[in-house]
């Protein structure tokens, strides 16, 4: 007899909690979209029945929506997102809510620099720090960590001298004077991408001490594009592999110098030399 009454409260308390719930669909409205992800740039497929306006929030924190009925929007990092529709209809509105997963571009070093087209800059230098090397942007793939670079008719990729923070750690590696706020640099690319020659170096000793030795060879390491030049600009495109640099943690930090074929030193990015100077960081 007691179970049959506490089942019997159980239920009206289950049927009265249901009754104060708040319905917001109403004539046959209700939300729901697919989509097609070309790299940061996604396509939306609005499916929604019932419906004469349309809210949507890409839950990306960009503070963007759009009120059309199957928007395109570009994202600007990968990483799975949580997307809402709102469906209205008069006073009625259903919200259909999915994750979008975002993978990034798919970087390919041949010269094509189309597929970097709606990666952001990672670090632009201004226009008051002078240097052939101008911005940069960089994406990290399964297997690669690719670069970007941007620079004047000065950038000729004789020599370049490329500092990576492979575990994230500016206490360890080498720590350079030219970015006293943040350095590190667990390897040393030194070499030339027109040239053909180069060589990775692991970092050895004291965080002042210059210490490497020799890992692996840029033949090996990197694959580089030809120099191009656009619209005045030079542009490049490298990758080098993740497995050169051993175990890496979720981001990597990097700074690069470009030298002439006599080593007189013509650009660097990021901006050096300040008390606020530091590696640019890239997220893995």
């Amino acid at each position: 007899m007691k179970r049959s009454i506490y089942v019997f409260a159980t239920l009206l308390l289950v049927l009265g909690t249901a009754s104060c719930k708040k319905e917001t669909t109403g004539g046959g409205l209700k939300a729901v979209f697919s989509y097609v992800a070309d790299g940061y740039k996604v396509n939306f497929t609005n499916f929604s029945s019932g419906a004469t306006e349309y809210l949507w929030d890409f839950g990306d924190g960009s503070g963007q929506t759009s009120t059309g009925k199957t928007p395109q929007h570009i994202f600007t990092r990968k990483g799975d997102f949580l997307v809402s529709l709102t469906a209205k209809s008069g006073t009625a509105t259903n919200t259909f809510i999915d994750t979008v997963s975002v993978i990034g571009p798919n970087i390919k070093i041949d010269g094509d620099f189309s597929d970097w087209q709606y990666v952001p800059f990672t670090y632009e230098n201004p226009d008051s720090f002078a240097g052939s090397v101008r911005a940069v942007k960089a994406f990290a793939s399964s297997t690669n960590i690719n670069f970007y670079l941007e620079g004047t008719a000065d950038m000729n990729m004789e020599i370049i001298d490329l500092y990576i923070d492979a575990d994230n750690d500016p206490a360890t590696g080498f720590a350079t004077w030219l970015y006293p706020a943040g350095s590190g640099a667990d390897f040393l690319c030194e070499g030339s991408p027109v040239g053909g020659w180069g060589d990775v170096f692991a970092h050895q000793g004291p965080g002042t001490g210059w210490g490497w030795n020799s890992v692996s060879s840029f033949t090996d390491a990197f694959h580089f594009s030809t120099l191009s030049t656009t619209g005045g600009k030079k542009t490049i495109e490298f990758s080098v592999k993740k497995s050169v640099l051993g175990p890496i943690s979720n981001a990597i930090n990097f700074c690069l110098v470009e030298s002439t074929s006599g080593w007189a030193e013509v650009g660097k990015i990021p901006v050096s030399e300040t008390p606020a100077s530091k590696f640019i960081q890239v997220p893995l």
